[in-house]
C-alpha cells in the first residue's frame, strides 16, 4: 500500500496567514462599526445632527410644511 506523501509545510503556513490576514480584516471592520455606531449615538443623544442626515425640504419628515 502507497502512502501518499504530506502536503509542503509551506503550504500549511500559507493557509494559516490567510485565515489570520482575513480574521484580522473581520476584527477590524467589526471595531470600525462599533465606533460609528457609537458617535452617531452620542450624537443622538445630544440632540446635534449631522448636517448630511438634516431633512432637506419638509416632506422629508413626513409631516405637513409649517403655515405661515
Amino acid at each position: 500500500m502507497t502512502h501518499d506523501p504530506p502536503p509542503p509545510k509551506k503550504a500549511g503556513i500559507a493557509a494559516l496567514l490567510a485565515v489570520a490576514i482575513i480574521g484580522t480584516m473581520v476584527v477590524a471592520i467589526f471595531i470600525g462599526f462599533n465606533f460609528y455606531h457609537a458617535d452617531t449615538q452620542r450624537e443622538r443623544q445630544s440632540g446635534q445632527v449631522d448636517q448630511r442626515d438634516m431633512p432637506k425640504t419638509p416632506t422629508d419628515l413626513q409631516v405637513a410644511p409649517p403655515r405661515q
